[in-house]
């Protein structure tokens, strides 16, 4: 880990959905899912990361959920600490996925397409859109990302 991720616990989860970005909670909804899922979403996951700001802050949180011995649906959602301290997030997110991409070979989810600040950080962490899927109860358009992780 570095100082500015850690090991996330529910708590973690807890706080950052008390602090998400509007967009990332019309996500949520939008896949159809309870905003309670994001402390849920901790426990759940392997590599459970609680992204923050020097002081502690939260930025952010994100995990994998593995599918197959060689596959992980990644997940992160963000507080609007994103959008004004960007450097520093950023910086701790390619760290923490050099990480966590070791354990697979492909990584994916689906993206909300009118998250449009998630979509410039997948493109930093080199993720690729590849088709757009309706999704959820109101079949909302979201991008199928994926990232193929080289094995070491």
């Amino acid at each position: 880990m570095s100082k500015y991720h850690r090991a996330a616990t529910y708590k973690d989860g807890l706080l950052v959905l008390n602090n998400l970005r509007k967009e990332d909670l019309e996500e949520v909804k939008g896949a159809g899912l309870s905003p309670l899922h994001v402390p849920f979403g901790v426990l759940m996951s392997e590599h459970a990361t609680f992204f923050h700001d020097t002081d502690g802050s939260p930025a952010g949180i994100a995990g994998v959920v593995r599918l197959s011995p060689t596959e992980g649906q990644i997940w992160m959602l963000c507080t609007p600490l994103i959008t004004t301290k960007p450097h520093t997030f950023v910086r701790g997110a390619k760290a923490w996925l050099r990480e966590v991409e070791s354990d697979y070979k492909l990584l994916w989810n689906l993206a909300d397409s009118r998250n449009d600040v998630h979509h410039k950080l997948l493109k930093h962490l080199g993720f690729r859109a590849l088709r757009t899927v309706p999704t959820g109860p109101n079949a909302l358009p979201y991008y199928e990302i994926v990232k193929l992780c080289v094995q070491h």
